[in-house]
């Protein structure tokens, strides 16, 4: 039925006047609504809607059925975009179509007023007048309104499951959309404040220093391998560095537990992938490093064992002689070569292509699926058990699976001793493809979780594996979900550059500057043994070919009483 459309100017026509204009406010209700609509076709309300056919299609998620007429009048030839304030313009405008003004619509057909409507009637109507429906449309929406196969509509029914159906459309679309703030809110971790400026008198500026590191290609192992490791007892694990929304790196923790005193032999070394379209551009250029703390029940503390400091070929290395005991396991990368994606690629790659009545996932895209199910599968059995599947779901929809959850994969999916396959794994995803009808959005969201890129590169995440070897006993190692080092790795790293041997020091005042000069990594504490806060300015623009961990060389830090801060990497 075409309705009334409302008299209004062309929204375009004062594009050029929308700051100068108040903000359009709706009651609550309809503007989330009006936003559930408006990101299902552009995904973001920062963005705007760009032609004539996603004004169409955001006003019928909307609930409104615009006439070829009212479009035409919202989208001149003269309109380039519109914003969500434009659009929630349009949506004050042309107001939804009523239960009334439908049943009021009907009756004009309904000749007998017997409150039915034959449907050669009906069909006339609607192929014949107003904006005209095909023949084939106007029978499968006859087909689906004729319940009892009568050949007659009974039109108030119709209207009240026609307004119905429309309010839960609504609720599920709001729906989708809370359910993707939460996750993104669960994702985002608040920034730590910054300590404010000290009082006048208390500015230092740190003197130039000069530190060369040698050529990578003159560097010789410091280590070597025990000679009988292969006799050792072994155990392994997966694990990765992603970056939080907050920047913030975080990477799998673990615990590891020696039931006797033994020598160990820790390892840390970068994991290949074999699927991906476009190679990880980082691979072992990136720093990892492990520190080896004792577990303590003050998650925040725990003292520092060792650190794996010295690189042999692409693994770096710890041997050492532990006593029975927990201890916890902290992967940390400097971030000079691990970073934010700083533009996007210029291509987007499909994920899926329509078969017939199905969607079929592009070959690219299987392939980093194989990747991403690779990289949580981290005890590398070949399978997800449910501890690994909760981690995955932990990382790309912010909530864990639960029993309900878990007995859907179970009942639907390819399990092997009660883990997920890859097969289930790949079918779980070509599922979701399908049941949103093709819809990318939440395997895109999946794919950035993971550290995709739109190209289908891996640039924001560094997967790598850790493997312990104990010469007696048999070590156990367990991973735990994706996580900070918070204060415990921020103590163990001054900790291992205040205790480290041939540090280069520098005092100035109640500040001491140390610096550890690895094998390939420059780490610089800064010492406040005064009983006030000094803020310090740091200049380090003469460093050269290095990368450094902070974007800016020359910048300001404030260093709290009594405490020491890691403020720069160099590798």
């Amino acid at each position: 039925m075409s309705r009334k459309d409302a008299d209004a100017s062309s929204i375009s026509s004062r594009s050029s006047r929308r700051r100068a204009e108040s903000k359009t406010t709706l009651e609550p209700k309809a503007m989330k609504e009006a936003k559930a609509a408006y990101v299902v076709v552009v995904r973001d309300v920062k963005h705007n809607i760009t032609s004539k056919k996603q004004l169409a299609s955001a006003l019928h998620q909307a609930g409104r059925d615009p006439s070829k007429q009212a479009l035409d009048q919202y989208w001149t030839e003269a309109t380039k975009s519109l914003s969500f304030d434009d659009f929630c313009k349009i949506l004050q405008q042309m107001k939804p179509t009523t239960g009334d003004e439908l049943l009021k619509a009907f009756k004009k057909i309904d000749v007998n007023g017997d409150g039915f409507i034959s449907h050669s009637e009906l069909s006339k109507v609607l192929t014949q007048k107003g904006e005209k429906m095909t023949e084939d449309e106007v029978r499968a929406m006859i087909r689906e309104a004729d319940a009892d196969g009568d050949n007659k509509l009974n039109y108030k029914e119709f209207c009240n499951m026609l307004m119905s159906t429309t309010e839960k459309c609504k609720e599920k679309m709001v729906r989708r959309m809370d359910k993707r703030e939460r996750r993104n809110d669960k994702r985002k971790e608040k920034k730590p404040e910054e300590s404010h400026a000290s009082p006048r008198g208390d500015n230092t500026t740190t003197p130039k220093e000069s530190r060369v590191l040698p050529p990578v290609n003159q560097l010789k192992p410091s280590v070597s391998e025990p000679e009988n490791l292969k006799s050792w007892s072994h155990v392994s694990s997966k694990g990765c560095f992603h970056f939080e929304e907050s920047g913030k790196i975080v990477s799998h923790q673990y615990r590891l537990q020696l039931s006797t005193k033994s020598r160990v032999w820790l390892t840390a070394k970068p994991l290949n992938l074999q699927q991906s379209t476009a190679p990880s551009k980082h691979k072992a250029a990136v720093d990892t490093c492990l520190y080896l703390l004792k577990q303590s029940d003050d998650a925040t503390k725990g003292e520092l064992i060792g650190y794996t400091e010295t690189k042999l070929k692409q693994k770096w290395c710890l041997d050492c002689e532990l006593e029975a005991g927990t201890y916890r396991i902290v992967p940390m990368t400097s971030g000079c070569r691990l970073k934010p994606r700083k533009e996007k690629p210029r291509s987007k790659h499909p994920l899926v292509e329509k078969e017939g009545d199905e969607y079929k996932l592009m070959k690219e895209f299987r392939n980093a699926l194989i990747d991403i199910f690779d990289m949580a599968d981290l005890d590398s059995n070949g399978t997800l058990s449910r501890e690994e599947f909760n981690m995955f779901q932990l990382r790309t929809s912010g909530e864990g699976i639960d029993d309900d959850a878990w007995e859907v994969v179970e009942e639907n999916f390819e399990l092997k001793k009660g883990e997920l396959t890859r097969k289930g794994f790949m079918d779980l995803n070509q599922m979701e493809a399908n049941d949103v009808d093709g819809d990318t959005d939440d395997l895109w969201v999946t794919l950035r979780c993971m550290g995709f890129s739109e190209d289908l590169s891996l640039d924001e995440s560094c997967p790598f594996v850790v493997d312990v070897f104990s010469e007696k006993g048999s070590p156990r190692l367990r991973a735990a979900p994706l996580q900070s080092g918070g204060v415990a790795l921020d103590r163990a790293l001054c900790s291992s550059v205040l205790s480290a041997k041939g540090t280069q020091k520098r005092i100035v005042g109640n500040l001491e500057l140390v610096t550890l000069l690895g094998p390939m990594r420059a780490t610089t504490v800064i010492c406040n043994k005064g009983e006030s806060k000094v803020q310090l300015k740091l200049n380090c623009r003469e460093s050269e070919n290095c990368a450094s961990s902070r974007a800016l060389m020359e910048y300001s830090v404030t260093v709290p009483a009594g405490q020491s801060l890691v403020r720069h990497y160099f590798y």
